[in-house]
C-alpha cells in the first residue's frame, strides 16, 4: 500500500533522507521509530505530498505522490506533529471547512460532518469554539479532521503527544478499530509503549537512512524472540535473587532493586522456566514471575543508545 524507494531528502546542507526505503502492506499498522531529526516528519510529509523528495520514488496504493498528488491526497489522511487550528470555529464548522477542503459537497459534506461528530464524541458539544476545548479535545478533534473525507492510509505524526493516559488508550482503541476496519496507518511516535501495543510491525530511522535490527531482537510486535526478559519480585532482598540468577547458564541481571529483579536470558520460554526453578531450588521466594521478549524500549537502547527518547 506504502511503498518508499530509496528516498532523499536534503533541506540545504542538512541530509534529512538518504537512501531511505520502506514498504507498508495494506491494512498494516506500522510505526515509525527514530530519534528527534533521524527524518520522520519530512518521509511523512513526503507521502502527504506537501513537499517533494529530492531523489527516489514514494507511492501510495501504487500511484507516484509527485506524479499523482492529487489522486493521492483523496485517500490519505495526514496529521501533522504541529497542527494548526482555527481558534475561532465552532467545532462543527471547523469540520465543516474541513470537508469542503476535500471537495466534499451538498448532502455528502453534511453526512461527513454528521458521522465526524458522531465518531468523535463532539454530537453535544459541535457548538463549542475549539479554543474552549481541551488539548486532549483539539486532538481528538484532529483526527477527526483527518478522517472526514473517509481515507485508506493515515500518516499521522506523533499524534499523543501531550495526551493524558485515558486519551491515549481511546486513541489506541480507534486506531485498532480503523486497521481492522481495513485502514493503512503509519504513524510516528515516541512513546513506544503505545507503538508496541498497537503496531503489527516498526521501522527504524537514523540520520535519514534505515536502521538495522541488532541482532536477536524482534522484528514484529508479536514476534517470538530468540532471548526473553524475566521480570520478578521476591521475599526479602533482591541481592541473594541477584547472584542465584548468574550462576545459571545464558542470564544476565539487568536490574536488581529492593524487591525488584530483572534478568535476561538467551533462550525461550523452557528456559524461563528452568530459571524460576532454579532460583526456587536456591532458595529464593519468588511471589511473581513474568517473561517477555525484548520490547520496543530496550530495542531502540540497543540502536541508538543512550536513554529512551
Amino acid at each position: 500500500m506504502i511503498e518508499v524507494r530509496s528516498v532523499k531528502k536534503k533541506y540545504g546542507r542538512v541530509q534529512a533522507l538518504n537512501d531511505f526505503s520502506l514498504q507498508v502492506p495494506r491494512g498494516a499498522l506500522f510505526g515509525l521509530v527514530g530519534p528527534n531529526g533521524a527524518g520522520k516528519s519530512t518521509l511523512l510529509k513526503i507521502l502527504a505530498t506537501l513537499i517533494r523528495p529530492d531523489a527516489g520514488a514514494a507511492l501510495i496504493d501504487g500511484k507516484d505522490v509527485r506524479r499523482n498528488s492529487r489522486s493521492v491526497r483523496t485517500i490519505v489522511g495526514y496529521q501533522p506533529d504541529i497542527p494548526g487550528l482555527y481558534q475561532q470555529m465552532s467545532v462543527e464548522q471547523y469540520l465543516e471547512f474541513f470537508a469542503g477542503a476535500f471537495h466534499l459537497r451538498g448532502e455528502q459534506k453534511k453526512d461527513a460532518v454528521r458521522r465526524a461528530l458522531e465518531h468523535s464524541g463532539f454530537e453535544d458539544r459541535r457548538h463549542d469554539e475549539v479554543e474552549a476545548l481541551s488539548f486532549g479535545m483539539k486532538q481528538r478533534l484532529l483526527l477527526a479532521k483527518t478522517l472526514i473525507h473517509n481515507p485508506r492510509v493515515l500518516l499521522l505524526d506523533e499524534p499523543a503527544t501531550g495526551l493524558d493516559p485515558l486519551a491515549r488508550i481511546q486513541l489506541r482503541d480507534q486506531l485498532r478499530a480503523l486497521q481492522q476496519g481495513g485502514v493503512t496507518i503509519l504513524i510516528s511516535s515516541h512513546i513506544l509503549s503505545d507503538l508496541e501495543d498497537i503496531c503489527t510491525d516498526v521501522v527504524f530511522i537514523g540520520a535519514g537512512k534505515n536502521i538495522s535490527l541488532p541482532n536477536g531482537a524482534r522484528r514484529e510486535a508479536n514476534a517470538e524472540s530468540s532471548s526473553l526478559l524475566c521480570e520478578m519480585e521476591i521475599l526479602g532482598d533482591a541481592a541473594s535473587a541477584s547472584r542465584a540468577a548468574e550462576t545459571f547458564a545464558g542470564a544476565k541481571v539487568m536490574r536488581s532493586s529492593g524487591k525488584a529483579l530483572q534478568v535476561e536470558i538467551s533462550g525461550g520460554e523452557e528456559q524461563a522456566a528452568a530459571l524460576l526453578h532454579h532460583l526456587v531450588t536456591a532458595g529464593i521466594a519468588v511471589t511473581r514471575f513474568t517473561s517477555r521478549g525484548p520490547g520496543l524500549e530496550e530495542v531502540y537502547k540497543d540502536i541508538f543508545g543512550g536513554p529512551r527518547p
